[in-house]
């Protein structure tokens, strides 16, 4: 795996499925990177609100998949709505450390000891841990924190991992598609695969 540095990017970020499957779409079409930029530019492909967030977006969608690889996105439009929002949190994961870790640690852990319900101090526990074995971390102010937290909570909730059952979110261990699952087995996604699934 490749040591990214931390950041706090997560906060101007959205998980951003439909614009990530949008730019694959384009991809299969036999479009390039810069035909798609200028197609963003141009037609607004992605349906950004502003210009500025349209680039934004096409950054940040362009270097998750540019993360995957090309096995898994040769895989995408055959696996269902879950596995392919499962694809686009991979990329997510891929390309940020500190919401990777905050998967590794905090939901891998939920899964391995049981833990059902979902709780907002989950987060607040793993900045404060975070804090203080990294000094860029214990940097950010609390209000930047309070905006990671609520980043991950809806990438986790985007992507199935959290559901809300009696009006209570609780955690919820994916059914990951056999196909995806096997590519996920090689050395290089395996820290992935574990994260998602709880394996120790």
């Amino acid at each position: 795996m490749k040591m990214l540095k931390y950041s706090a990017g997560a906060v101007s970020k959205g998980f951003w499925f439909q614009e990530f499957k949008k730019y694959l779409e384009l991809l299969q079409e036999g479009k390039t990177d810069k035909e798609i930029k200028g197609l963003q530019e141009k037609e607004n492909v992605l349906l950004a609100p502003s210009v500025s967030y349209g680039k934004r977006m096409f950054g940040e969608v362009s270097t998750r998949i540019k993360a995957l690889p090309g096995e898994i996105i040769d895989l995408f439009f055959s696996l269902n709505i879950s596995d392919q929002k499962l694809t686009n949190l991979l990329g997510i994961m891929m390309t940020d450390r500190l919401f990777f870790e905050y998967m590794y640690e905090t939901y891998r852990e939920a899964l391995i000891i049981g833990t059902k319900d979902f709780e907002d101090s989950s987060a607040r526990i793993f900045f404060k841990n975070k804090s203080e074995q990294s000094e860029k971390v214990a940097q950010y102010t609390e209000e930047t924190k309070r905006r990671l937290a609520a980043a991950y909570k809806t990438y986790l909730k985007e992507a199935n991992l959290i559901v809300e059952n009696n009006g209570i979110l609780v955690y919820n261990k994916p059914i990951i598609d056999i196909k995806l699952e096997s590519e996920m087995k090689n050395p290089f996604l395996y820290p992935y695969l574990r994260t998602l699934t709880g394996v120790l």
